[in-house]
Order: C-alpha cells, then structure tokens, then sequence
C-alpha cells in the first residue's frame, strides 16, 4: 500500500519523454492551429495556454479507477454489508478488466478586451488491470493486493493527437489511507457521530 505523499497524475505522463509537460502540450496547442482564431497574437498566448493546461490536468490519474469501481455491484454490496460493522472485512475479487475514461479540459483564452475563447481539447485514459483482490471494511476499500496497471492516455484537439503508454503497481494510483468511500457520502455518518457510535 502506497502510504507516501507521492501523486501521479495525468500530466505527469507527458513528462515520460521530455520531463517537461508544459513544453510538450505548448508544441501539441501550435501544431493544433487551434489558436489561429486569436488575431495577431495566437503565437504569443501558446505557452500561457499549454501552462494553464498543464494546471487542468493536475488531477490524480488513478481517479477514474476509483468511479468507475464505485459502480461495482459486488463492490457495492459489500460496502453497502460492512458500512454500519466494525466487524470482519470482506473480500472482492476482480477478474483483469478494462476501464476508459473520457474527458473535455477546456481553457479560456482572453485578449484584451475581446470576448474570451475557450478551446476544448480531448483526452481519453485507458486503463487495463490485472486480477485483483479488494478489501472493504465499514464501507470503505481499505485494501488492494498488489497488481499491474497498463494506463494508455490519448490527447488533443482539432485532429492533433499524442499517445502516451505507461505502466504502474496499482497502490501508486490509488493511496488508500485510512479508506476510499465506495458509496454516496450521504450514506456516511459524520465523523463525529462515528466515533461517538464506536465507544
């Protein structure tokens, strides 16, 4: 389990080759030609928008596993079976699986005082998973058995588009901690109540 303050995140796989993120999505805006529609100064505001870009992709990368298991029915049972126990945890298996992720960042451009434009850009992560064994306790996954994580990120807009490939020991994607809520927090009792209920 990855108890380090160590994130991976998405723009950290543009940095694979070049170790610098901000550089690689800038030539990605250029090649683009989507800033054609800025006159005059669609060359100058390239960098400021691969900057602003890279802040937008600041996002943990092991976050769509986490949604997209939260739709798990077995997973959701056996959340739904220990949330009010402090008792046994239960165990889930999970078969290799795939996950793909779609997603729009967009970035507003203003000039002066023009009306601002934003420019929508596509990225899409695909994630391929070995079998696994989850751990749920109190309604919270509070475990994972160690497992490999293929992550394969296509990126772009305006029919530019890079691929990027990497692979990962699935706790560095996803730091458990103390428990990720497998339900809606509204199923949660407040912190405070809980451990009142606990005593």
């Amino acid at each position: 389990m990855n108890t380090s303050n160590h994130r991976v995140t998405i723009v950290s796989l543009f940095t694979e080759a070049s170790h610098d993120a901000s550089t690689e999505l800038n030539n990605i805006v250029t090649r683009s030609g989507v800033l054609k529609a800025v006159p005059r100064v669609g060359p100058l505001v390239s960098g400021p928008v691969a900057g602003a870009l890279a802040k937008v992709l600041d996002e943990d990368l092991g976050a769509p596993i986490l949604w997209a298991w939260r739709t798990h029915r077995d997973l959701k049972e056996a959340a739904r079976a220990t949330l009010a126990s402090a008792g046994t945890p239960e165990h889930v298996s999970l078969a290799s699986h795939k996950i793909s992720s779609d997603h729009h960042p967009e970035v507003d451009v203003t000039v002066d005082a023009q009306s601002p434009m934003t420019i929508r850009f596509d990225l899409t992560l695909l994630y391929t998973l070995d079998a696994l064994l989850l751990t749920v306790q109190r309604g919270r996954l509070v475990g994972l058995s160690p497992a490999e994580c293929s992550v394969t990120m296509t990126f772009g807009t305006h029919g530019i588009n890079t691929t990027r490939s990497s692979k990962y020991a699935l706790p560095e994607l996803l730091t458990v901690h103390s428990g990720l809520r497998l339900l809606p927090k509204s199923a949660y009792a407040p912190v405070g109540a809980e451990s009142a209920s606990r005593a």
